[in-house]
């Protein structure tokens, strides 16, 4: 008598009848194909959701920083006597506060210096100026009282120049003194820089005031990671490099090539980490900024210039 269903078996011990699961698959061909290609499709879309979460993860891992060459660096700043301090002060001792006459008088002999591709006077109003925005953008208020000083920026036609040029300008009486104005490697492909915590100068001045008391020392894993979580945050945050304290030395020693090799500059142990974030509207660095400088673990944020 029949059971109502059909009962599926390896064939029992008749040899020579086939097995009643082989008859069922060969009756149920299609369906036995249709549970196949949904079985790999489950394969396939897990392995998909496996990589795909690990591609995502991935996505928001900071990228190092781009190889590429080093910018030629011709700019530079020559600063003049500030008046600091008693009898003159500043490095110019016993001598007045330099003028903005004379500092047009001082880029007019310039001009005439054939290592010299481009001279600009900068009096001492639009310095103060360019401070007072430089603070805005941060959100912040300067510490103390923003003092105009005039200075002179040119462009060498060769970096080589640089020390012959600045010896023939330090000489002049109004002079305090002439400084590499680095082309920051970072023009072009980032809008926002953020100086993680170091064991440099500024990072001791700068990273107690955004850290628990007794907090020391460069940026923490943790403080990191925190950091670039809120960077990806921000709705403009495009893409994120993360620079390693050897990335940063190696573009000090481009910076400043006359310096000591051996000075605290170029020193590894002694630089930072810093991410440097691609904005979609660098019109955003603002808002951006107020969202990072307070966080832990940051000693600076700052916009990236053509300069540094």
């Amino acid at each position: 008598m029949s059971s109502g269903h059909e009962e599926l078996s390896f064939g029992g011990g008749d040899p020579d009848r086939e097995p009643r699961l082989q008859a069922w698959v060969r009756a149920h061909a299609g369906l036995v194909r249709i549970l196949s290609v949904c079985a790999a499709v489950l394969l396939v879309l897990g392995a998909a959701g496996f990589g795909g979460r690990y591609l995502y993860e991935r996505s928001f891992e900071p990228l190092p920083p781009p190889e590429a060459a080093l910018p030629e660096q011709r700019g530079l700043t020559v600063v003049l006597c500030e008046g600091y301090g008693p009898g003159g002060g500043g490095r110019c001792p016993g001598r007045r506060k330099a003028t903005d006459a004379e500092g047009r008088a001082l880029a007019e002999r310039m001009r005439a210096m054939p290592e010299l591709a481009e001279v600009v006077f900068v009096s001492g109003e639009q310095n103060r100026r360019e401070t007072l925005a430089h603070y805005a953008d941060l959100g912040e208020e300067p510490s103390g009282e923003v003092v105009p000083f005039p200075t002179v920026r040119a462009v060498l036609r060769r970096s080589g120049d640089f020390a012959a040029v600045a010896r023939r300008v330090k000489a002049m009486p109004e002079v305090d003194r002439v400084e590499r104005d680095p082309t920051d490697f970072w023009w072009g492909r980032a809008d926002l820089a953020v100086a993680l915590c170091g064991t440099d100068d500024w990072s001791r001045y700068a990273c107690p005031e955004n850290r628990p008391a007794g907090v020391t020392g460069a940026v923490s894993a943790a403080e990191r990671q925190a950091v670039l979580d809120r960077i990806w945050t921000l709705p403009e945050a495009e893409t994120v490099y993360l620079q390693d304290r050897e990335h940063h030395a190696r573009l000090m020693r481009h910076y400043y090539p006359e310096e000591p090799a051996g000075g605290r500059l170029f020193r590894v142990d002694l630089s930072r980490e810093a991410f440097y974030v691609k904005l979609s509207d660098p019109a955003a660095f603002p808002a951006a900024a107020k969202a990072l400088k307070s966080l832990p673990g940051v000693s600076a944020v700052y916009r990236v210039e053509p300069r540094e």
